[in-house]
């Protein structure tokens, strides 16, 4: 639409009232037909699982020979979910994630994620203390939510391994993406051992694939979107059988 905030007139009524006339044809709402363009979308398969796993850690983190850091920043929101109804929006959280890991050899790393997520009010977007539970109405705390005694993980290219669990190799689905100008990843996979069963991760990462295809780019500037589904926190004091 277009917005024109003053205009001048002529002199001359008749003219004015012509131009006027014009301007607001002009500024008047229309309905454009958006350009039609053929998106080119396709996967890209590994025949060699290990250069799989190469590309998840350059997107993720850093395919370092030795040892590296990344530090990653986040938005993400919480549902609660209460049984036989629907999920409602909760709460914004934003945060940043500290990850260390140490090349093993042979592909194999051993990954610590440690971060810290701070609550923000879902209308108001400020930082808060405190949340309304939409089910009960109840005001309840809302904690700033540390991650920092997590053990961490193996991961190599057969998949993923807790430190703190029982030695299982969990393969994670991973799916990688071509999408117009740019290469997407679809990873799902679960918590760790000490989390509530019921608990899936799903995220997307995705980098310009001009980028993703310089191999001497070893950690990628990369965008991501997740989502986690899990029980209720304790904090929001959910009535029994909820």
């Amino acid at each position: 639409m277009v917005s024109r905030r003053t205009f001048v007139t002529a002199t001359a009524g008749a003219t004015g009232s012509l131009l006027g006339a014009r301007v607001l044809e002009a500024a008047a709402p229309k309905s454009v037909e958006p350009p039609v363009s053929r998106v080119v979308s396709e996967f890209l398969h590994f025949d060699d699982p290990v250069e799989e796993f190469r590309a998840q850690m350059r997107l993720e983190r850093d395919l370092v020979e030795e040892q590296g850091t990344t530090l990653t920043w986040y938005h993400w929101l919480v549902f609660v979910i209460p049984g036989g109804r629907r999920p409602e929006p909760l709460i914004r959280y934003e945060g940043i994630e500290y990850s260390y890991f140490r090349h093993l050899g042979d592909y194999n790393y051993r990954i610590h994620a440690h971060n810290i997520s701070l609550p923000r009010d879902l209308h108001t977007n400020e930082f808060t203390d405190s949340v309304t539970n939409p089910i009960t109405g109840e005001l309840v705390e809302a904690p700033v939510t540390p991650l920092l005694t997590d053990p961490g993980t193996i991961g190599s290219p057969i998949g993923f391994r807790n430190l703190a669990g029982d030695g299982f190799v969990q393969a994670p689905y991973r799916k990688f993406r071509i999408e117009n100008d740019l290469i997407k990843m679809d990873l799902v996979r679960s918590a760790p051992p000490d989390w509530p069963a019921t608990h899936i991760e799903n995220s997307c990462n995705w980098v310009e694939f001009d980028l993703f295809a310089n191999e001497t780019i070893t950690s990628l500037p990369a965008h991501f979107c997740g989502h986690y589904a899990f029980e209720h926190p304790a904090w929001l004091k959910m009535p029994e059988g909820m």
